[in-house]
Parts: C-alpha cells; sequence; structure tokens
C-alpha cells in the first residue's frame, strides 16, 4: 500500500518593513526652513517632496514624514524631537 503524504497549509507572515510611519505634526514655534532642512536631512527627502510634506503638514496638522522598519522610524523620530519637531512613530 502506498504512502500518501497530507499536503499542510503552512502559513507564515512576513512583516512589511514599510508598515511603521513617522508622522509630523504642525506646531507654531518651528520655522518652515527648519522643517524643510529636517526633512531632507533626517527624512532623506528631496527639496520638493520636502516643501509638499511641510506644507501637508501646516495645512492638515499631519503629514507622514518617513515609512520603514520600527527601529528605522525611531530612530528618525528621535532625530527629529532632538530638532524640536513634533513627531509620532506608528
Amino acid at each position: 500500500m502506498p504512502i500518501i503524504e497530507e499536503e499542510t497549509e503552512v502559513s507564515t507572515r512576513i512583516d512589511n518593513i514599510y508598515e511603521h510611519k513617522v508622522i509630523l505634526f504642525n506646531d507654531d514655534f518651528n520655522p518652515f526652513d527648519h522643517v524643510e532642512d529636517c526633512l531632507m536631512c533626517i527624512c532623506f527627502k528631496s527639496q520638493k517632496e520636502a516643501k509638499r510634506i511641510a506644507l501637508e503638514a501646516h495645512n492638515k496638522g499631519k503629514a507622514i514624514c518617513y515609512e520603514g522598519s520600527i527601529e528605522a522610524c525611531e530612530t528618525v523620530g528621535e532625530k527629529m524631537g532632538e530638532e524640536g519637531l513634533t513627531v509620532s512613530v506608528s
């Protein structure tokens, strides 16, 4: 009698490394140029992207400024905070 192997479905969860985000919040005390500079230097954004993100945060109250692994987001969030910007990591 032949041996029949049952197929079993194995499900694995692979975390998307971009499921974490750094959210930049609008404030009344940081100059627009400073926010743009931080977005370019810390979040690796182009000048055009930095301006768009800064404007979105200004107009809507918040904007996603970085996406990546939890470790990368925590590092970016910490550096942005050291520059006086208000951010959260989610």
